[in-house]
C-alpha cells in the first residue's frame, strides 16, 4: 500500500511535567515505564474533557525531546481518509492513537489497527492509545484487536474533581509558561472554574491572553470581567 501524507491534529501545548498532581501519579509512573522501553503499549481512559489529548501531546513531546520519532493521530479525525493512511504511521518510535473507541463500528479501520500494533511491535516501536472508555467496555467487532487493547498496560486519568490535583496542575503550567496571576485570580480560578483539565488549560490560555502585560493592580470592574470569563468555562 502506498503511503500518504496524513493531515495531524495541531499539537496541543503540554508537557509531562504539568501533570504534577496526586492523581496523576499512577499515569506518570507508566509514561516514565514506556521511556524506560518496560512497556510497547499504553492505554489511557477518561471521561470527556479530562485531558486525554493533552497528555498524549505531553507524551509525544517528551519523546521528541530525546531525539525520538513521535506523532499523534486522532482516529475519530481519521476515518474519512483512506485506508492506506495508516501505514505512514509504522516508522515512528512512538504513535500515539486518540479517539480509540472512535472506529467502533468500523470493520476495516479495526483491521487497520490491528495491523499497525502487529508491525510496530515487530519493529520495536511503541503505541499509545486514549479512549473514553476502558479496554473492556470498547465495543469491537474484531475480537484479536479488543484482545491486543486489553492486554495493554491501561490507567485512568483522574477526573479533576480533585483540588489538590487542580492546583498542581494549573501553578505547574503557569510556571512552565513563566505567566503570573493576581492570587485573586488564581483562587476563583480553582475554586469556582472549570474541574475537567481540558477545559482548565483552556481558560488559562484565555486568561494569558486577556492579561498579557497587565502590570498594575486590576480594578474591580477588571476582576469582575475576568471571573466572568471563569464562569463561562464552568459551564
Amino acid at each position: 500500500m502506498r503511503q500518504l501524507q496524513l493531515d495531524i491534529e495541531p499539537q496541543l501545548d503540554a508537557r509531562i511535567s504539568d501533570f504534577s498532581g496526586p492523581g496523576w501519579g499512577p499515569v506518570i509512573d507508566a509514561v516514565r515505564q514506556l521511556h524506560a522501553g518496560l512497556m510497547n503499549r499504553f492505554y489511557i481512559y477518561g471521561g470527556a474533557g479530562t485531558g486525554k489529548s493533552h497528555l498524549l501531546s505531553a507524551i509525544c513531546d517528551s519523546y521528541l525531546e530525546v531525539g525520538k520519532s513521535a506523532i499523534k493521530v486522532s482516529l475519530l479525525e481519521l476515518l474519512d481518509a483512506p485506508i492506506e493512511a495508516i501505514t505512514s504511521l509504522e516508522n515512528y518510535d512512538l504513535v500515539a492513537l486518540d479517539d480509540i473507541e472512535a472506529i467502533s463500528g468500523v470493520p476495516h479501520w479495526q483491521k487497520a489497527v490491528f495491523h499497525l500494533i502487529n508491525n510496530n511491535n515487530e519493529d520495536g516501536g511503541q503505541l499509545v492509545f486514549s479512549s473514553r472508555f476502558a479496554p473492556i467496555e470498547l465495543k469491537l467487532e474484531l475480537p484479536d484487536l479488543q484482545s491486543r487493547l486489553t492486554q495493554a498496560v491501561s490507567v485512568k486519568v483522574p477526573s479533576g474533581q480533585s483540588y489538590a490535583d487542580r492546583h498542581a496542575l494549573l501553578h505547574s503550567v503557569l510556571e512552565r509558561r513563566g505567566v503570573h496571576f493576581d492570587p485573586q485570580i488564581t483562587e476563583y480560578l480553582l475554586l469556582h472554574g472549570p474541574h475537567q483539565t481540558s477545559t482548565l488549560l483552556q481558560s488559562v490560555e484565555q486568561l494569558e491572553k486577556l492579561l498579557k502585560g497587565e502590570k498594575t493592580k486590576l480594578s474591580h470592574a477588571t476582576l469582575r470581567q475576568i471571573y466572568a470569563l471563569i464562569d463561562e468555562y464552568r459551564q
